[in-house]
């Protein structure tokens, strides 16, 4: 990801972070069910679902910060719009009865 990311390539990023560990924590519980490990195996397994856990934990954070920034961005955008809507709908409002007068005059 580089700075110039937008907040929704971002957050795809992250998701796609998010699916691939926890694909592989799907994978690792499902070899630690086997019977077959060594010790030695087992506990490098377990190590190794203790960090992919704590990833998928620091990604989940990320993509929070994300959504909520995301959100945040909507709200501004959405507020100006309605601002330049309200400004033009007044604008119409006023302007409107000034025509209105000018027409009534030259009937």
């Amino acid at each position: 990801m580089s700075e110039n990311d937008t907040v929704m390539v971002k957050m795809l990023h992250v998701e796609d972070a998010l699916k691939e560990s926890l694909h592989r924590v799907e994978v690792i519980e499902k070899r630690l069910k086997t019977k077959l490990l060594t010790i030695e195996n087992r506990e490098r397994l377990e190590n190794e679902l203790e960090e992919v856990k704590t990833v998928l934990k620091i990604n989940e954070q990320k993509l929070y910060g994300l959504r909520k920034e995301n959100t945040r961005s909507f709200i501004i955008t959405a507020s100006i719009i309605f601002i330049c809507f309200l400004i033009y709908g007044l604008y119409c409002m006023f302007n409107t009865r000034e025509i209105s007068k000018h027409f009534v005059h030259t009937l």
